[in-house]
């Protein structure tokens, strides 16, 4: 890569840095909070007019969403397109705007950012509105140096900003993928927080699961004559901590981001309940279990090792009924880690930036999986740091963010070349 090259990247991302960090902040000052998904309408409508403005072509597509109790927005995807040439390949950056909610301890406010110490503060910081406003300029700093460097490029590049990622994401990748609206790109790149260097080729698949016990209620004066469904719950859940204590020796052969999170894992509790008041035996309790799936292993493997615990119990507690709903069941999914486009990828970081990229496991699930099922690869790479996500005082670095900019015109002047 020859000096004039990175010499006018560094310039046009030097140029346009003011802007992006403005759209980033103004982009965290609307609190998508998820759930239920609050405000998406302001932050889509604020997005697709920072494309319309530099002159992407925008469409925006409304995905059905049913209504709960705690209200939300409609769910609205906004697609931005640049096309360099006709014939040429297609590189997509997909970015979610929702975010987790704010939770305590924050020495700033939440939703109105702050920069301090070369750092943006505010939820979604990290994961991802910083990285989103800045792929929203990917495409235009591209052509920007193309045309300074005299470079002809083909194909398009594309930008998509999407709800509901924090929930699974069917409302937002997952429509856009199902409708045939992003279809046959041959590269995405989703700039989850991976701390620059690390590259998520490959992730773990997840298996929700609730489970309910229904025991005999009796007055709490002559517990006897009841069957006590939160006991029962007790005992089947320390026979799950067993399990998940044996699952721990298995390890997938693709090391992670962060370090150790490639060892298979059940944790249950994340949700639970028993009973009606206080001096009622309980007849019903219910609890939930999260089991993270290896690329090694299927979601089937893992529910029939589940399931042969919960038969066991059932043996010894013969007056006991379980009950085992479905909550989410998302297979392992990725591309190998020799792949063209990680391969790509890595060069971007060392061509520019003199870092070696490390493609790993993500211990999470991520949109890419929409995408990778439809064959169109895809990786999640971004500029946060993931133990800054959901976090108190989260924040992202801005010379990451203005590097990952860099790194990242780059990667769509050598993709659409």
């Amino acid at each position: 890569m020859s000096q004039e090259v990175l010499r006018s990247i560094s310039a046009v991302v030097d140029r346009y840095f003011g802007r992006v960090l403005k759209l980033a902040e103004e982009m965290i000052s609307v609190p998508t909070v998820n759930p239920p998904g609050l405000n998406y309408e302001e932050l889509a409508e604020l997005v697709a007019d920072e494309m319309d403005e530099l002159g992407l072509e925008v469409s925006v597509h409304e995905a059905p969403h049913e209504e709960t109790d705690g209200g939300g927005s409609k769910r609205l995807n906004v697609l931005g397109k640049l096309t360099f040439g006709p014939r040429g390949p297609s590189i997509h950056f997909h970015g979610h705007y929702d975010v987790v909610p704010a939770g305590g301890g924050w020495s700033t406010e939440p939703f109105r950012p702050v920069v301090k110490d070369g750092k943006l503060y505010g939820r979604g910081a990290s994961d991802m509105k910083a990285a989103l406003a800045a792929s929203v300029y990917v495409p235009v700093l591209a052509r920007e140096a193309a045309e300074e460097l005299d470079l002809r490029l083909r194909g398009e590049a594309l930008v998509s900003a999407t709800p509901d990622e924090e929930t699974g994401g069917q409302a937002g990748a997952g429509y856009l993928v199902e409708k045939g609206i992003v279809r046959d790109v041959d590269y995405t790149i989703v700039p989850e927080p991976t701390s620059l260097t690390y590259i998520w080729h490959v992730q773990k698949g997840c298996l929700w699961l609730k489970v309910v016990l229904r025991g005999r209620e009796a007055h709490g004066s002559i517990p006897d004559l009841g069957l006590n469904a939160f006991e029962r719950m007790a005992e089947l859940a320390l026979r799950l901590v067993e399990h998940d204590r044996a699952l721990r020796s298995r390890v997938s052969k693709t090391p992670a981001y962060p370090e150790g999170a490639n060892r298979a894992s059940l944790a249950i509790g994340g949700m639970c309940g028993s009973g009606e008041a206080v001096n009622v035996v309980p007849g019903t309790a219910w609890f939930t279990i999260d089991r993270r799936v290896l690329p090694e292993e299927s979601t089937r493997e893992a529910e029939e090792a589940v399931m042969a615990v919960i038969r066991d119990f059932e043996r010894d507690n013969p007056g006991v009924e379980v009950r085992v709903e479905e909550l989410l069941r998302i297979e392992p999914s990725g591309i190998p880690a020799d792949h063209e486009f990680v391969r790509m990828v890595r060069k971007a970081l060392s061509d520019v930036l003199g870092l070696e990229g490390k493609p790993v496991l993500c211990p999470g699930f991520l949109n890419t999986r929409y995408f990778v099922a439809k064959g169109m690869p895809a990786v999640a790479w971004g500029p946060g740091d993931l133990e800054q996500a959901h976090s108190p005082d989260e924040h992202i670095e801005l010379p990451k963010l203005r590097d990952w900019l860099r790194a990242a015109v780059y990667l769509v002047l050598e993709s659409l070349r």
